[in-house]
C-alpha cells in the first residue's frame, strides 16, 4: 500500500511546488504540485491570493483575489511559450496559492489518482509500499494513459508482481536520472523483500 507520508515529500521534490501559475512541458497551465488548470474557470475555483507589492503604483495589498484577477493571471500565463523553467512564468503573475491550499489540492489529487490506478492495476493496494510509490510516480508523471499504452512490458511485470522485471522496464525518456534511478531502486527493493518470502518473486 502507498505510504503517503513517505511518498508525498518525494513527489513534491520531483514535481516542484509552485504557488503561481506556470506552463508545463506539454503546454498546459499548471499550479501547485502538477495541478493542471484546463481553463480560466478551473483556476477561478481555487483560492488564489493577491501578492503584495508595495512598490506598485498604487501599492498592491495582499488579499483574496477576484475572479477577474484570476482570469487575468491565467490568460497572461497561457499566452507564454512552453518549455521554460517554471520560475520564468512568475513575472507574468500577480497571484499565489497559499501552502495549505496547495497541500489540500495535492491530497485530493492523490486520492483520485489512486482510484484510477486501481482500475488499471486491481491489486495495487496489495503491492509493497515501494512498488506502490514508484508506480504512482510513473503514472503521475507520464499520465495513466501514456503509462499503460507506452510501457506494456512494464505494466505486465507489475501485474505479475515481477518487481525485478518492472525495475528494468521503468526508465522514462526525458526525465532526470535522479527520478528514474529512484523509481528503479524502489522496484529493486520490492524485489529483494519479495524474494525473502516463500512463493513470491
Amino acid at each position: 500500500m502507498l505510504n503517503v507520508d513517505t511518498y508525498l515529500p518525494k513527489l513534491k521534490e520531483f514535481e516542484g511546488v509552485f504557488s503561481y501559475m506556470y506552463v508545463d512541458t506539454t503546454g498546459n497551465v499548471t499550479v501547485g504540485v502538477g495541478k493542471l488548470l484546463a481553463n480560466a474557470a478551473a483556476a477561478q475555483k481555487l483560492a488564489f491570493v493577491r501578492r503584495a507589492d508595495p512598490t506598485a503604483k498604487p501599492p498592491v495589498v495582499a488579499g483574496s483575489a477576484s475572479a477577474d484577477e484570476i482570469k487575468a493571471d491565467f490568460d497572461r500565463v497561457d499566452q507564454q511559450p512552453a518549455g521554460k523553467l517554471a520560475n520564468f512564468y512568475k513575472q507574468f503573475t500577480k497571484l499565489d496559492l497559499p501552502d495549505k491550499v496547495i497541500d489540500s489540492l495535492l491530497n485530493d489529487h492523490v486520492v483520485e489518482f489512486r482510484a484510477s490506478l486501481r482500475n488499471s492495476f486491481p491489486d495495487y493496494d496489495s503491492y509493497p509500499s515501494e512498488a506502490c510509490a514508484a508506480l504512482f510516480d510513473m503514472a503521475f508523471n507520464l499520465g495513466l494513459t501514456k503509462l499503460t499504452s507506452g510501457f506494456p512490458r512494464f505494466c505486465r511485470a507489475v501485474k505479475e508482481k515481477s518487481w525485478a522485471a518492472a525495475a528494468k522496464e521503468s526508465r522514462r525518456n526525458g526525465i532526470g536520472d535522479s527520478r528514474n534511478d529512484w523509481a528503479k531502486a524502489q522496484f529493486e527493493q520490492a524485489a529483494v523483500d519479495a524474494n525473502k518470502k516463500p512463493g513470491t518473486q
